[in-house]
């Protein structure tokens, strides 16, 4: 989706405009028509109240729902995020805890992975591709946490806990990888825009007299509805587009933990 390209700066200014100016050109295509055929009273206006109240309630609802499901989504994905960043941070403290050479060697490809995941995996996530570049470093932390030889009662201890912690990171990691590609049906994506489409028209079918008044209305309520969808597009692809999330949890450990950590 173009949206996704564009910062919001630029992408929300020209998604307004899109809307409104199709709303308002709906309305001016409607306008000449509407007081040609429109009966003399007020049974017109009556009628169409009735249509635009209950339209307005359910269309309304709609999009709250849907505004709902999507930053749901979102904020699942920021918490799968988090959760592997924490897992990371606490595999790391408890390669402090195993005999050398393999703590280090743990350690290295810890920091190494989360290096990988900021450089690597993130750039395809954002392009919904399904990252792969991790796999060896995870393949080695295994294999460092295996090759301890535990020598006593309380290595064997450690070497468990850090195999639980390893297998955390790993089911983590799965669930970040698994929700790249979540998303709103399609079929939503067709209710809201034909529910844009009929708001429209709908706003186009009032009898207002004065022009600029008419096209006020129409383009204040166009605006509304611009900047939800806007704000569902933004949230339906976590990891993707101008609103998403984003690797800071991982940059945080670079910066923090891994960086004090002597």
């Amino acid at each position: 989706m173009w949206l996704y390209d564009l910062p919001m700066a630029v992408g929300l200014p020209m998604f307004i405009l899109l809307v409104v100016g199709g709303s308002c050109g709906i309305l001016l295509v409607l306008r000449k028509w509407v007081f040609r055929v429109a009966p003399q009273g007020d049974e017109w206006d009556r009628v169409l109240s009735y249509a635009v109240g209950a339209y307005g309630v359910f269309y309304g609802v709609t999009l709250a729902l849907i505004a709902a499901a999507a930053y749901g989504n979102f904020t699942e994905v920021d918490g799968v995020v988090l959760d592997e960043s924490s897992s990371l941070a606490t595999l790391y403290r408890s390669a402090t805890l195993l005999p050398e050479p393999q703590a280090d060697e743990l350690q290295e490809q810890i920091v190494q992975y989360t290096r990988n995941v900021i450089d690597e995996d993130w750039p395809m996530q954002r392009h919904l591709e399904i990252p792969m570049e991790t796999d060896a470093n995870i393949t080695a932390m295994q294999s460092a946490i295996e090759a301890v030889e535990p020598t006593s009662a309380v290595e064997v201890v450690y070497v468990q806990e850090a195999l639980e912690q390893f297998q955390q990171l790993v089911h983590d990691r799965r669930d970040r990888i698994a929700l790249t590609h979540l998303a709103l049906p399609s079929v939503l994506w067709i209710v809201l825009g034909v529910g844009a489409v009929l708001n429209a028209i709908l706003i186009g079918l009032i009898e207002v007299r004065n022009l600029r008044v008419h096209l006020l209305m129409s383009g204040m309520l166009a605006l509304f509805v611009a900047l939800l969808l806007y704000a569902i597009a933004g949230f339906d692809h976590a990891y993707a587009g101008p609103i998403a999330v984003t690797p800071e949890y991982f940059q945080d450990l670079l910066d923090g933990l891994f960086a004090n950590e002597p």
